[in-house]
């Protein structure tokens, strides 16, 4: 199975499913979850943060965290002025075929905001992975 049809089952099933998301070996519960295929505004390859970007569609995350406790895990993921940055992964046990398996969905953390005691990630799907 590739990744958009894992990808487009997700987005199926995202509403009764629990994440959880792994940044810097530190596992935090994700408060809510959503994905969605989105057009991108570019009609040529782009430099962004030194990644290409070609796809005119891609898959985006928009999850919600209570609590601030994974804020000085952030600064260190975000593309932009960071010519480094880490992968954040979202784990979750989804039916796939039948079967439940391990999925985890690679992103990078476009930009988060800050309401009060609530954080919002916006993300770019750049992989997943699945297991058993």
């Amino acid at each position: 199975m590739d990744e958009t049809q894992t990808m487009s089952m997700l987005a199926e099933q995202q509403g009764g499913l629990d994440f959880t998301m792994s940044v810097g070996g530190t596992a935090y519960p994700v408060e809510s979850f959503r994905v969605e295929h989105a057009q991108t505004p570019v009609t040529k390859p782009t430099m962004r943060g030194g990644v290409y970007f070609s796809n005119l569609k891609e898959f985006k995350i928009r999850a919600g965290f209570l609590g601030t406790a994974l804020l000085p895990s952030l600064s260190k993921t975000m593309l932009g002025p960071n010519t480094d940055f880490e992968n954040i992964k979202f784990l979750t046990r989804m039916d796939i075929g039948g079967a439940k398996k391990q999925l985890a969905v690679i992103a990078n953390l476009t930009n988060y905001v800050q309401r009060g005691d609530n954080l919002e990630l916006n993300l770019i799907v750049v992989g997943t992975e699945l297991s058993d």
